[in-house]
């Protein structure tokens, strides 16, 4: 997307944003077309190219939006927790607002669901890449907070393949999450994936 400079821009944008949200409510992600958000949001269609290169370009700027929305909750709770909270709690908290956040909001569901169809959560929130850093995106820095909130610390050789290999845990756990319809079957699958994060990463802090 093509960041807009002036407030009747940023105005436009925001309604076409928001016309691509109630469209997925409406008709799911398919429903959406650059011909469909322009005439919800009430816009020509050739002002939605001014800013988007396509339909696409659109709904990973929604699902972005959503994203920075799940993050920045996390990062309150971790700001709420007490001095003495161990790593344990600090990550289980981040987890688990990540998630219930994220389904308190049908739109990003129907986003995720429809990207796992065709790359892994991952890949579509952008958290892949080198093992160097460690913290090259927004959720891998809140994992990383959340490890130095309960005062744990990784080692420095490690702490970019360790990050790594929990994002692509959670990665696999919201996959598969997103394909499951019962509601009980969905958070048995993801409590045992994180009590699996949690021994893989007990068994690292003590290394």
């Amino acid at each position: 997307m093509r960041k807009p400079t002036q407030e009747r821009a940023r105005q436009r944008v925001a309604d076409i944003l928001a016309a691509t949200a109630d469209l997925i409510s409406e008709g799911g992600v398919e429903a959406v077309t650059t011909t469909d958000v322009a005439e919800k949001a009430g816009v020509p269609v050739g002002s939605i190219y001014q800013y988007f290169e396509d339909a696409n370009d659109i709904l990973r700027t929604v699902q972005g939006s959503y994203a920075e929305e799940l993050v920045a909750a996390c990062h309150e709770v971790l700001d709420s927790l007490p001095p003495g909270t161990d790593w344990q709690t600090a990550t289980r908290l981040s987890f688990d607002t990540y998630w219930k956040e994220l389904l308190k909001r049908p739109v990003y569901v129907a986003l995720l669901r429809d990207a796992t169809r065709t790359q892994s959560f991952a890949d579509s929130m952008g958290f892949g890449g080198t093992n160097d850093g460690g913290g090259e995106s927004d959720i891998g820095a809140l994992f990383l907070r959340s490890l130095e909130v309960g005062g744990a610390t990784l080692p420095a050789e490690k702490a970019g393949a360790v990050t790594h290999t929990v994002l692509g845990s959670l990665s696999a756990l919201t996959d598969l999450a997103m394909l499951i319809d019962d509601e009980a079957t969905r958070e048995t699958r993801r409590q045992e994936m994180l009590r699996m994060i949690e021994l893989y990463l007990s068994d690292t802090l003590k290394a």
